[in-house]
Order: structure tokens, then sequence, then C-alpha cells
């Protein structure tokens, strides 16, 4: 069982416009029960916060500490802030609400890259030491996989998932082309700090050697491996179509002569635009483990990020609980530079890294539960009974599959 504080509304930061009195209004999903609202103020003046129709915060606070409102929150809820035309600042409100769940997660199933062109992706598998394939994967055409994804109609898609096991075994590299009008010539995310699943890293006892034959082979990366501050050395490159993929040093295991020498999968990027929100969210899905990963600099380690000036960003690496595979996700909130860009909407079949994907030990009561604590399902779901597969939409709109058993 895992207990979260989940943000149900916010942050949003409300002042007054033009000098004139403001009013907000929103919908937001919570379960019944107790919540609090947290407004951070800064020299805000006059404000009145009502939720579900009750005044729960009015007055003057310019000048006075964070203020704290005890809720009573139901499935659907409505909040209005309304701010006084002589407030010269601002105010960010926050409603939480503590919540528990066992969900099932055992382990990352993979995550999903779409290409433009699946024969040239397959080949650059193979240039990365991926030696497990399964090809094809999953049905050029299906309806309810088709929905699930978000599509209104069906799709034309090839199919293959890449290991670094032979025989194959997760995590894998779901790599998808879209093919005629199933397909979106969007291109991946341009650069690592844009909101949404941005790279994936996998470990080498001898980075500099692979980097060096990647190069070798016509890889681009961004740099010669750098060291960060944290003493993590690193090096970005681009796959075939654009997206990130990550190397870094690792001393688990002796480097082969020949090259490359991926060992693992080490985590998946996501970049979020609310640290605190997103790491209760991931808590309760059963990311209980976590190492704080905040990191800033320039020179080296600005451009081994594709950046001229310096970065910086707060970031937690959280893992699955005991008894799992110990799947990491890095979390960061990039602060500079910061893109406040969105994620791609559904549905997923753009170029890039766009999802991710975890097995459950039973979809239905996975997606009951999800569904009882208020959270968006993108579509119907998927699959077949022995294997289903549902989205539901993170924080900022990152797209997370859970797959597994259906029970009738």
């Amino acid at each position: 069982m895992s207990e979260a504080n989940l943000t149900r509304f916010g942050p949003e930061t409300f002042a007054s416009e033009n000098g004139e009195t403001t009013s907000r209004s929103a919908t937001f999903n919570a379960i019944d029960g107790p919540a609090r609202l947290l407004l951070r103020q800064d020299e805000i003046g006059g404000v009145s916060i009502t939720v579900n129709g009750e005044t729960v915060v009015e007055g003057r606070f310019a000048g006075r500490a964070d203020v704290v409102a005890p809720l009573e929150l139901k499935s659907d809820n409505t909040i209005e802030v309304s701010v006084d035309g002589d407030s010269t600042g601002s105010g960010v409100v926050r409603v939480t609400q503590v919540t528990s769940a066992e969900l099932g997660l055992q382990r990352q199933g993979y995550f999903g890259l779409n290409t433009s062109d699946l024969e040239r992706q397959r080949k650059f598998y193979e240039l990365l030491g991926f030696v497990g394939e399964i090809y094809p994967a999953g049905p050029e055409t299906s309806t309810t996989f088709a929905r699930s994804l978000g599509f209104e109609d069906n799709y034309l898609i090839h199919v293959s998932l890449h290991s670094l096991q032979d025989p194959p075994t997760p995590p894998f590299v779901d790599t998808v082309q879209f093919r005629e009008d199933s397909y979106r010539p969007e291109p991946p995310y341009q650069k690592l700090n844009h909101i949404g699943m941005t790279y994936a890293t996998y470990s080498t006892p001898d980075l500099d050697g692979d980097v060096e034959y990647l190069v070798s082979k016509g890889v681009e990366f961004l740099s010669r491996p750098t060291t960060a501050p944290n003493g993590e050395r690193f090096a970005y490159f681009k796959e075939q179509d654009g997206a990130f993929l990550k190397l870094i040093q690792a001393d688990e295991a002796e480097a082969k002569e020949s090259h490359p020498n991926l060992i693992r999968l080490v985590n998946t990027n996501m970049n979020v635009s609310d640290l605190e929100r997103s790491r209760e969210f991931y808590r309760l899905l059963g990311f209980t483990q976590s190492v704080p990963c905040s990191q800033a600099g320039s020179g080296d380690f600005a451009a081994a990020h594709g950046f001229d000036g310096p970065i910086e960003f707060d970031g937690e690496d959280i893992s699955l609980g005991e008894g799992t595979d110990g799947a990491t996700i890095q979390l960061r909130r990039w602060k500079t530079p910061y893109d406040d860009a969105p994620p791609y909407p559904p549905p997923v079949n753009h170029l890039g890294i766009d999802r991710i994907n975890f097995y459950v030990e039973n979809l239905t009561e996975t997606i009951a539960k999800m569904n009882e604590l208020g959270f968006e399902q993108l579509g119907p779901i998927g699959g077949s009974p022995q294997i289903g597969i549902v989205f539901f939409f993170d924080p900022d709109g990152i797209k997370v599959q859970v797959a597994g058993p259906q029970t009738v």
C-alpha cells in the first residue's frame, strides 16, 4: 500500500489584471474526504477563494505567511479565486489530499519510441548492441489498440520490441512506425528541457570506448563524455529521427573488447512542471524509493546538455519498491532554461519518446482503482483478456500505460 499527498488542483498563480478585481474558476477531480488548500502569496492583498460553493479563504494577506485551509472534497469539485484590483502581487494556490492505494505495479515493460523508418531503426539498435528482438510485435492494425491510444479511426503500424538480452526480456524499447494516414510528422522534442519524456539512459562499463565507436559509425553526440557536478560521467546522443538517448559510465561489469558495451536500461526521463505534484503522483503508483538529484552548472556540463549558457534543474530519481525490478524514473524540473511547452497531445503517433509502460498484477483492479481515485483515462482498454492495456495521464499529461491480465 502506497500513500501520497496528491495535488488535486494547481499549483496555479492568481493576480489582478489591469488594476481590476479578477476572478477565475476551474474544476478538478478528487475523492470524497478531507483535503487542504495552501495559498502562498506575495503581496496579494485581498483574495477570496471558494470551493464547492463554500468560502474557505477570505481577507487581506499582504505581508502575511502562507495560508492553509481545511477542505472536504467530492469526486467533482469547483474552485473560484477572486483577487482584488489593488493587489500588486500574486498568489499560488494548491489543493492537496492524502490518498493511499495498492495499484500492483510490478516492473517497467518498455518505453515507447516512434520512428519514421522501422527497418532503419532496427539496424540502429543492432549497432547499439540490442541482441534481442521480437518482430513483428503486435498486429498491423487493431481497433481496440487504436482506441486505447487515442485514435478516432483505426491505425496502420509496424512494431518491434528491442532488448539488450537474448532471448528478449523487459524492459524493451517499443519501436513503432505509424504508417500512411496514421502518421503525424511532428519531430521529437528538440531540447532536453521540454516537458515530457525526452530521453532514456543506458549504462556501459566503457563510456569513452563506446562513444568513440559510435561516433565512428556516424552516431551524433551532443558532446564527448562529460562529468556532472554529482560525479556522473555521461554523454547524450541522437537516434535516427533525432530523439535523445543517454549513456553513463558504470562499474558494474567488465568491458568487452568489442563495442558497444551497453548493460541495461538505467532510467527513463520525465521533465515536469512541478516536482512536488509529480513526485506524489508516482509515489502513489508505487515509486516509494527516492534519491534527490538536483544539479546546476555551466561550461562543459551545460554544453553536454545542448545549451550555451548555465543550466539548473531540481530532480529526484524514483524507483519501484521491494519485490519489483527497481524500475527508475528520473523526474526533472528545469529551472534554467525553462520551457513550459506541454507534452504532445494524443494520439501517440508523432516521432520520439512519448509513453512508458508498466506491468500490473491485475489490470481490471488497477483500472478500477485509478478511476475511483479520479485519474483521467485516455481511452478504453486495448488488447485481449490475457494482456490488456490502458493509458492514464500523469499531472503534466505524460502518457503512462499499464498492462496486465484482465478478470471478468
